[in-house]
């Protein structure tokens, strides 16, 4: 677990940590986003929740049923809801690798009449930060914008945001994200 300390409104965490600047920059992104007015859309943790509470929904059947009669009347239902078990938990691993990926964030603005979504890497034992910015127009507006189409990609070492101490500048951060935004939703002029 990712043990970020908030002293105030001043975020430190421990320098030596990959995991905890990417999740320190990741919280930072998100806030900055919703101070601009976009909501956090939930869908890719709905999709997982409802493969998860179907399959355990199944398995809940099964105890009941198992409770009430002998295993050798129930253990075909038994091979069922073992078997939607497994199949829902695996289409949640697939969609976390294969849709979601790295996106962390995506969040939309009525006004501005778009979608925002972030992905963010690191690796293991190098110490920079990758930020991917996506947008789309929301579905069934009369009037779409037209974007860049191209995503924005952000890639910093961790100490342009942290000092040495761990303390997060979230000012410096804010500035660098506003210019990543400003370059996505720039209109296209061709």
């Amino acid at each position: 677990m990712v043990d970020v300390q908030q002293a105030g409104s001043k975020v430190v965490v421990n320098t030596s940590s990959v995991s905890e600047l990417r999740v320190a920059c990741d919280n930072g992104l998100r806030e900055f986003l919703k101070s601009r007015g976009y909501e956090e859309m939930h869908t890719h943790t709905d999709v997982k929740l409802v493969l998860g509470y179907l399959g355990a929904l199944f398995c809940a059947i099964d105890f009941a049923y198992s409770w009430k009669y002998p295993f050798s009347q129930t253990k075909w239902f038994s091979y069922i809801s073992v078997s939607v078990y497994a199949v829902t938990s695996a289409l949640a691993l697939v969609y976390s690798y294969a849709v979601q990926r790295d996106t962390f964030f995506v969040g939309y603005n009525k006004a501005k009449g778009h979608i925002v979504s972030a992905g963010s890497r690191s690796k293991q034992n190098d110490p920079t930060y990758r930020l991917t910015l996506t947008t789309r127009p929301i579905r069934g507006r009369q009037d779409p914008p037209v974007f860049n189409s191209k995503p924005v990609e952000l890639k910093q070492p961790f100490t342009a945001w942290f000092y040495s101490d761990g303390e997060f500048d979230s000012d410096k951060f804010n500035e660098d994200i506003d210019s990543a935004i400003s370059t996505l939703l720039a209109k296209k002029t061709d």
